[in-house]
């Protein structure tokens, strides 16, 4: 995801939202901005570039909006998550 972040020409605090978002968190303004030690306006700026490069999408409006992992974001999760190992019961003998 960093490499992705700095390919794009995010800034590099925007992992705080994505890896959030990846792990199917809802992320808001306050939040973002609170975890991220920056101004509301900057943490708008910032959000409102990951939904223009495809990776966050907006739902809701204005105080009630909140941001969710885009398709893009979700399949970068699934090529680079561990799969949990199967479980098998054990059975008394």
């Amino acid at each position: 995801m960093e490499t992705m972040i700095g390919a794009m020409g995010l800034p590099e605090r925007a992992i705080f939202a994505l890896s959030d978002a990846t792990f199917g968190y809802r992320v808001r303004n306050a939040t973002y901005r609170t975890v991220a030690e920056i101004s509301e306006s900057l943490a708008s700026r910032d959000l409102k570039l990951l939904v223009e490069n495809g990776l966050l999408v907006p739902d809701g409006e204005k105080r009630g909006r909140v941001y969710i992992a885009s398709d893009k974001l979700r399949s970068l999760r699934e090529r680079t998550r561990e799969p949990k190992p199967a479980y098998k019961p054990v059975l008394p003998a």
